[in-house]
């Protein structure tokens, strides 16, 4: 089910966006003028053509009905749907219907038929019986998902309901979910074993998974990439047997569990390799990487030949195209071509496309941006400061300036071509006890707390979604 906020963009409301009934979701509601023919207008997403459900949320303070007529891509879907009196403008309730949307974007419309004009309108929610099509990632990186429910982290949906982050998310349109893996972090999480675990309950929601190797104990990132403890002394010879065993152990262990990966990440933005210093790329030299990014490709195959495989940079803002060329010249094969974008350090949505683009274009594959995120707030929520702590011209940072920057991101994306968009660690506010370093995961405070989709109290941000 998608949620469209009657106030926010792309809905039009003919009347004013008020706040002065409480009992609404988001930041307000519409309320038309008291006109035959007040309209309120939303865009719908649909993932493939077919009937919708529908439920209006409104509340009627009136004494009588205010009917509307409820069109489709100018086609009346329902004439002079009731929406009854509701015994005060904070009485809000649903009133629901069904509807045949196309695939793509879909005009859906209230029109008043009486002198009375609409009832106030809270919100539109669409659910069909497509989960969405499946080629496109709607993912979520919630690797920290697992410690903050342990350290009890609540989340509840825009409205105050409480639920399970990972249904809240697929419920605003999250159909895969991405989880990285340490190889032994003394935090005890993102490692083996709670993979193994927090896999089962992906699956079991239905959702579709990504594992993304590290091959670290800590973060592995443009700026560090640290071998684990246990392969310090390890040379490129020995470093590819490592990479080979530990990928093919793990996939293998999910596959034995049921949860296979549909896809997985032979490490994390290596725009300058990995398992430093033998698998570091210097002066344009990629002979080591190409070993160690053939050994992890060789081990996921042997898994599970569906499964497929991620090579992963954050080089959007220059240098993807040498560095692909760069492995490709090595006998490296991979399946998708995964970037990371953030605004802040990526430059514009212009060239994120360009990117995009010659990615597609120059080697054949599918290209996804693997990691992008951006503030709903510059305030910070806990002791540690936030990394992100500017706007990007054009976006607030605001939930509705959060919402707008990762539409943005997914539509110039998927407009270049992209096959899906992950927003990076949605569920991760600020909660003690889930710090970002895994080394003191009790005693750090979190860097990505203004970043979530979820604000300081586990509420979802009403705003946002993401796109089929």
């Amino acid at each position: 089910m998608i949620r469209y906020e009657a106030e926010s963009p792309p809905a039009v409301c003919t009347g004013t966006v008020a706040a002065d009934h409480p009992g609404y979701s988001g930041s307000g509601f519409c309320d038309t003028p008291n006109t035959a023919g007040a309209t309120l207008t939303f865009t719908v997403n649909a993932p493939a053509a077919g009937t919708a459900n529908m439920a209006v949320r409104f509340a009627n303070g009136a004494a009588s009905s205010r009917p509307a007529d409820v069109s489709v891509n100018g086609m009346v879907a329902r004439s002079g749907l009731a929406f009854e009196t509701t015994g005060g403008w904070t009485g809000w309730t649903t009133k629901t219907l069904t509807a045949h949307l196309a695939a793509g974007a879909n005009t859906v419309r209230l029109a008043a038929t009486t002198t009375g004009g609409l009832a106030n309108i809270d919100h539109l929610e669409v659910s069909t019986t497509d989960d969405g099509n499946p080629s496109v990632m709607q993912g979520a990186d919630v690797s920290t998902g697992q410690r903050a429910s342990d350290v009890g982290a609540r989340y509840t949906d825009a409205d105050g309901t409480p639920g399970d982050p990972l249904d809240i998310l697929k419920n605003a349109g999250v159909n895969y979910v991405r989880l990285r893996i340490w190889n032994n972090p003394r935090s005890g999480y993102n490692n083996k074993d709670k993979v193994l675990q927090y896999a089962r309950t992906v699956k079991a929601k239905g959702l579709r998974l990504m594992v993304d190797f590290h091959y670290s104990d800590t973060w592995a990132d443009p700026g560090k990439q640290y071998k684990p403890a246990t392969w310090a002394g390890h040379g490129i010879s020995q470093l590819q047997t490592d990479v080979y065993n530990h990928t093919y152990d793990v996939c293998n262990s999910l596959k034995a569990q049921g949860t296979v990966p549909d896809s997985v990440q032979i490490g994390n933005e290596i725009n300058t390799g990995m398992l430093w210093d033998d698998g570091r790329v210097v002066n344009g030299n990629y002979t080591n990487l190409g070993l160690l990014l053939r050994a992890g490709y060789n081990a996921t195959k042997a898994c599970n030949s569906g499964t497929q495989v991620v090579i992963h940079t954050a080089n959007v803002e220059s240098g993807a195209r040498s560095f692909y060329d760069g492995i490709r010249a090595q006998g490296v094969q991979w399946d998708i071509t995964g970037l990371s974008y953030y605004c802040a350090w990526h430059g514009s949505l212009s060239n994120l496309a360009t990117v995009v683009s010659d990615m597609r274009s120059r080697f054949g594959k599918p290209v996804i941006i693997a990691e992008t995120a951006y503030p709903y707030t510059t305030a910070n929520a806990d002791s540690t400061r936030n990394v992100v702590s500017t706007e990007c011209s054009g976006y607030p940072a605001t939930p509705a300036g959060q919402q707008a920057n990762f539409a943005a991101v997914q539509n110039t994306a998927r407009n270049a071509g992209a096959s899906g968009v992950f927003y990076w660690e949605p569920t991760w506010y600020a909660v003690p006890g889930n710090g970002w370093d895994p080394a003191d995961i009790n005693g750090s405070g979190n860097e990505w707390d203004n970043m979530a989709v979820f604000d300081r109290t586990g509420r979802l941000n009403p705003h946002i979604r993401w796109l089929p």
